[in-house]
C-alpha cells in the first residue's frame, strides 16, 4: 500500500527543512523507500521568521521535479505552504504569496505549541468564513486542544480537516503527546496522516512510523483513507 506525505519540509533552502539539494534528494530517496509515492511539498509561509518563500520554494521545487523524473518516474510531486496563521495572512492567500495545497481551497495551517484555544478557534472561523477549507497541522501537539475535544468534533462536523503527524504515536513529541494522539484516532477525530519531515534523522519523512499502530487498530480500508486517498481527495478539491 503506497503512502501519500501530505506535510513535509523536504525542498531545500527555504525553511527548517532540508538544508541542501543533497539532503533533499536523500530524503526523497528515504520517503521513497519507505513507501511514499506521493508528495505534497509545504514549506512554512510564516514572513516573519523565513521571509519570503515564494519564489525559493518554486525554484527548490522545480529541481526536485527533475529529479524525480529522472530516479522515480512513478513518484508525483505537489507544492503548498504552511501557513503559520498570523494578522493579515488572508490577504496572502488571496493574493498567492501564501500557496493553498496544489491550487485547492484547502489550507495547511500551523500555530505554535502553546496557542491559546481561543486564538485556533478565531483563525479557523476566519479561514472559513473567506471560503476556505483549513487543516489543522500536527493536531495533536496543541496542549489547549487537549481537553476541547468537543471543538475538534465541531471543527470536523464544519468541514474542517485534521492532520496528525505519523511518528507522533512513537513519542518522539513526548507522552502527552502522545497519548492524545491515541486518544483522538480511537476517536476517530484524524483524516490525514502526515511525516512533517524536516531532515534525515530528528524528523524523517517516514509515513511507516506508524505503520504498525494501524495495523493493530484499523482495518486496510481505514489505513488507505488516512494514508492516501483523503490527501488525494484534498489535491482534487474534493470534500473529505
Amino acid at each position: 500500500m503506497p503512502y501519500f506525505d501530505m506535510h513535509s519540509h523536504m525542498l531545500c533552502g527555504v525553511d527548517d527543512g532540508a538544508k541542501t539539494p543533497e539532503e533533499m534528494f536523500s530524503m526523497l530517496e528515504m520517503a521513497y523507500e519507505d513507501g511514499t509515492r506521493a508528495l505534497c511539498l509545504t514549506p512554512h509561509y510564516s514572513p516573519y521568521l523565513f521571509g519570503d518563500t515564494y519564489e525559493k520554494s518554486l525554484r527548490a521545487f522545480e529541481q526536485l521535479q527533475r529529479y524525480v523524473a529522472e530516479k522515480h518516474p512513478d513518484m508525483r510531486l505537489f507544492l503548498g505552504h504552511e501557513l503559520g496563521y498570523h494578522h493579515g495572512c488572508l490577504e496572502a492567500l488571496e493574493n498567492g504569496s501564501c500557496r493553498t495545497l496544489a491550487g485547492s481551497r484547502y489550507v495547511l495551517v500551523d500555530f505554535p505549541e502553546g496557542v491559546d484555544f481561543f486564538e485556533i478557534q478565531a483563525a479557523m472561523d476566519r479561514l472559513m468564513g473567506a471560503g476556505y477549507t483549513p487543516i489543522l497541522a500536527h493536531t495533536e501537539r496543541y496542549r489547549s486542544l487537549f481537553k476541547r475535544i468537543d471543538w475538534i468534533e465541531e471543527f470536523m462536523d464544519r468541514g474542517g480537516v485534521v492532520q496528525m503527524n505519523a511518528s507522533s504515536v512513537q513519542g518522539s513529541w513526548g507522552l502527552a503527546v502522545k497519548r492524545q494522539w491515541k486518544k483522538l484516532f480511537r476517536l476517530g477525530l484524524v483524516h490525514i496522516l502526515s511525516t512533517d519531515g524536516h531532515n534525515l534523522t530528528t524528523r524523517p519523512p517516514k509515513m511507516s512510523a506508524c505503520a504498525e499502530y494501524l495495523k493493530k487498530h484499523c482495518s486496510p480500508e481505514g489505513i488507505r483513507m488516512l494514508t492516501w486517498e483523503n490527501a488525494c481527495r484534498v489535491m482534487r478539491n474534493e470534500r473529505i
